[in-house]
């Protein structure tokens, strides 16, 4: 009787067995690397529309920011000529023209007196011309302050207008306290007939070239004050 080899021993069944274990390591391989493609491609994708999501929102904020930095820098100042004129008129009037003369003669007169302590009303005077200078400081401060009006109620011009008044009103009346100071302290003593001439002389040199400023400050603001309450 012929004798069966066992199947292990057969060729043909080993062949087969092998082919079918590399097949199925092939198929295993090929899905691992086709979900490994996948899970990167979905990232790269994910990733992708992040970072656009995220431009555009930059983009977005960015270009509204810039819309209302336009819209604020655009109504800054208004476009009411008659509204702005009328505005400029009554702030720079707020204090009439004329006042201002009354000012510079009180002031004067209170500082016209004699200071030594032969005068028994020294002292009250004295006072007295201290609380006018820093009156007129006041005064100097608040014009300043006329630059500070709000935009919005004028055109730009009329603005400019009203700033480059608010520093000549400054000016003119810094100008016309040093004066009222130099005289102040220089007026009494030139007058003194114990002062020597020389010292005289630079008194009232000093006194001069004071005064000489504050004329020069007072007509620049007056020419500034006729043009704008002239403006039709």
């Amino acid at each position: 009787m012929e004798e069966k080899n066992p199947w292990y021993k057969q060729p043909i069944i080993i062949m087969a067995i092998t082919l079918i274990v590399l097949v199925g390591i092939i198929e295993i391989s090929m899905n691992i690397a086709s979900d490994g493609t996948n899970r990167t491609s979905t990232t790269s994708k994910s990733s992708s529309s992040i970072d656009d999501t995220d431009y555009s929102d930059d983009e977005s904020t960015s270009s509204s920011e810039e819309s209302e930095s336009s819209s604020s820098s655009s109504n800054d100042f208004s476009t009411d000529t008659k509204t702005s004129l009328a505005n400029l008129k009554a702030d720079i009037s707020a204090i009439p023209k004329e006042n201002y003369d009354n000012i510079e003669n009180s002031t004067l007169e209170k500082m016209d007196f004699d200071p030594t302590g032969a005068n028994p009303s020294a002292s009250s005077q004295i006072s007295a011309a201290m609380n006018s200078l820093k009156n007129i400081q006041k005064l100097a401060d608040n014009a300043k302050e006329l630059a500070n009006k709000p935009d919005s109620d004028y055109t730009q011009n009329d603005k400019n207008k009203l700033t480059n008044y608010s520093n000549v009103l400054n000016e003119y009346l810094l100008a016309f306290k040093d004066y009222a100071t130099v005289t102040y302290q220089d007026k009494y003593t030139s007058e003194d007939p114990s002062t020597s001439q020389s010292d005289r002389q630079l008194l009232i040199d000093e006194m001069n070239t004071a005064r000489s400023n504050w004329t020069d400050k007072k007509n620049q603001w007056l020419n500034q004050y006729n043009e704008i309450i002239n403006q039709q």
